[in-house]
C-alpha cells in the first residue's frame, strides 16, 4: 500500500489505535452475543418444558443485548482514549 505524500507517524499510530479499538469492541460484542445465545437457548428450553410465559425471558434477552451494545461502546471509547493518550 503506497504511503500518502504527507506521511505522519503520529497519524499512523492513531489509525492503528482506532483499528485496535474497533477490534476490542467487536470482540466484546461477539463474545457477549455467544454468551447471551447460550443462556437464552437454555432458558427457552426450561420455559418450554414448564410451558411458562416467554415474555419475561424475551425482555431479559433484549435488555442483555442493549447492555452488551453499551458495554461494547464503552470498550471502544476506553481503547480510543488509551490510544490517544499513548500517541502523544
Amino acid at each position: 500500500m503506497p504511503r500518502p505524500v504527507m506521511f505522519s507517524l503520529k497519524l499512523e499510530k492513531r489509525r492503528k489505535a482506532r483499528r485496535f479499538a474497533l477490534l476490542i469492541a467487536v470482540t466484546v460484542l461477539i463474545l457477549g452475543l455467544g454468551m447471551i445465545a447460550v443462556v437464552a437457548v437454555q432458558g427457552f428450553d426450561l420455559l418450554g418444558a414448564a410451558e411458562a410465559d416467554r415474555m419475561p425471558m424475551v425482555l431479559a434477552v433484549l435488555g442483555a443485548l442493549a447492555g452488551l451494545v453499551f458495554l461494547s461502546l464503552i470498550a471502544y471509547a476506553a481503547a480510543r482514549i488509551y490510544g490517544r493518550v499513548t500517541t502523544r
